[in-house]
This record gives structure tokens, C-alpha cells and sequence, in this order.
């Protein structure tokens, strides 16, 4: 079992309110937020979230950041089937950095909250449970919007899901017929198998590492940034590019939740958002222009 912390640093709840709605779509619950009433959406922004699922309200206001600064539709659906872990123990996973005489009763303590109480969530979250339920979403939501460009951004946990979207499909499956995506962005990733995850990556991904990550050390994001030059030099030509930023000093999660009174972090996190909303607009004009070329 992989421990908690491993997987999702702590941060913090921001302030604000999500605006956006909650509608019912290809099965599931998912929380939608519009572009400016005035313009039509340039694409479509899905979003895989960390752990803490599609109702941590950092995470919706981040969806609603993405629809009014990059007029896309955004949508944020509840992959996980309702087993998100619970939103208070971010404290929790914050206190397993905690130091002093009694670090260790803390940290004892905070450990077994979060095994106790995260259970139901890491029982359920297995590939062959959530895979099909993520691809199925992106295949239905292509059909229903087709006039649309269709993008992934993916956090922590969502990570892994966006960079399987990004690689093409070589078997005879349905899924094979037609790219699930035009482009996927992703923010301090959980899960990676390197360079097994990295190397077939085939449509445009860009990736904003942290720093300070145990999912993706230094060595690691090295490794990572290597693939992707390299396979950018190659596809290039082709119009097929991919794009590494490590932000340097900040921790796993604060792409979605940089603690609010660290200035650092906080700003890096806004500019892991610029850096997605470039790569959506870049990507969705592409699109764009193709058709009207046509």
C-alpha cells in the first residue's frame, strides 16, 4: 500500500467559492465551469484531479480560473466513483512533516488517521477500475461535442491518466481508431513508471514538476525532461511538441494546493495555470487553423 504522503503533499484549502454547476454527463457527476457568456469556447478542458477528487474546492476554482482566462469549457468529473479522500486530512498528510520532542506521537497518530480513514479510497483506486471509466468519459464526450478540441489536465493523481491519453494506441481496440485528446497537460504527476510511461507519449504534453517530490525526484524529472526534448527534436516538423517546466522550491500539490501564506509556492502555482492555459490555447488554435484550412 502505498503510504499517503507518497502520493499527495499536504498544502492547504484555499479561500473563494466555485462558481460553476453540477450536472449529470456520460454516467457520471461532473462539475462544469463556462467560458465568458459572450464567446464561444475555444476547446474543452477536462480535468483529473489528486486525491482529494472533483469536490476539493481548490480544484473547482482552479476549473473556473481555466474557463474565464482561457475561454475554454471546463469539465471536472468524478472519476473516482465518489471514493475521494477525505478533504480534512490534508492536515493530516501536513503533519507527517511535523519535527519536535512529540514528532513521533503525532506523526503515529496522523498515520493511522489517514490509513483508517483513506481506506475506502485506496481499496478502490485500481487501473482496471478507474481506466475504463476514464476512457469511456473521453470517447462519449468526443461523440457529444465534436466540434470541439478535447484537452486533459491532470493533478497528483490525474497525472498518470493524462500522460496514458497522450500516448497512442497501436492495438486493434476501439480506442485505437481516434486520439482521445489534442494535447494534455499535468502537474506534479503520481505514479509514473520511468522511462516505460514517458517514451510512448505521442500527442503534445506538457509537464510542471516540483522541486521538492518524492514521486518525482530530481534524477527523475531529469529523466523526464530528457524523453520529451528528445522526442520533441524528432516531431517537431511534424507540428508534434511536447514542453517540461520544474519549478524549484515547492513541493508535490502545489500546482492545485500551495499554501496561501507561502508566497513562493503560492506563486509558482499560478504560473503551473498560465503555463496550462498557454499550452490549451496554443494546441486548440492549432485545431483551429486546421480546419479552417481545410
Amino acid at each position: 500500500m502505498s503510504l499517503p504522503k507518497q502520493c499527495c503533499a499536504g498544502g492547504s484549502l484555499h479561500t473563494g467559492t466555485p462558481t460553476g454547476t453540477i450536472t449529470k454527463l456520460h454516467g457520471l457527476d461532473v462539475y462544469i465551469a463556462s467560458p465568458p457568456s459572450n464567446q464561444p469556447p475555444k476547446g474543452i478542458v477536462v480535468i483529473l484531479p489528486d486525491i482529494f477528487g472533483w469536490t476539493l474546492p481548490n480544484t473547482r476554482i482552479l476549473a473556473d480560473n481555466f474557463a474565464a482566462k482561457g475561454n475554454f469549457l471546463v469539465m471536472l468529473p468524478d472519476f473516482m466513483n465518489g471514493n475521494v479522500f477525505p478533504h480534512d486530512l490534508i492536515i493530516s498528510i501536513k503533519a507527517l512533516d511535523a519535527t519536535g520532542p512529540f514528532a513521533w506521537f503525532t506523526k503515529a497518530y496522523h498515520f493511522l488517521k489517514l490509513v483508517w480513514r483513506g481506506w475506502p479510497f485506496l481499496k478502490n483506486d485500481k487501473a482496471r477500475l478507474v481506466r475504463p471509466r476514464v476512457l469511456k468519459f473521453f470517447r462519449r464526450l468526443q461523440h457529444s461535442h465534436p466540434e470541439l478540441p478535447v484537452g486533459a489536465a491532470g493533478y497528483c493523481w490525474g497525472g498518470q491518466w493524462v500522460v496514458d491519453l497522450c500516448t497512442e494506441r497501436d492495438d486493434d481496440s476501439p480506442e485505437a481508431v481516434k486520439p482521445f485528446v489534442v494535447c494534455g497537460f499535468t502537474a506534479h504527476p503520481s505514479r509514473l513508471k520511468l522511462p516505460t510511461d514517458i517514451e510512448p507519449v505521442t500527442y503534445p504534453l506538457s509537464i510542471a514538476a516540483a522541486g521538492i517530490d518524492q514521486q518525482i525526484p530530481v534524477a527523475k524529472a531529469k529523466q523526464i525532461e530528457d524523453i520529451l526534448k528528445a522526442k520533441s527534436a524528432k516531431t517537431k516538423d511534424r507540428g508534434v511538441e511536447h514542453e517540461f517546466v520544474l519549478y524549484e522550491g515547492v513541493h508535490h500539490g502545489f500546482a492545485v494546493r500551495a499554501d496561501e501564506n507561502e508566497g513562493h509556492e503560492r506563486e509558482c502555482g499560478k504560473q503551473a495555470e498560465d503555463q496550462a492555459i498557454r499550452w490549451f490555447t496554443k494546441w486548440f488554435e492549432r485545431v483551429d487553423e486546421g480546419h479552417r484550412s481545410m
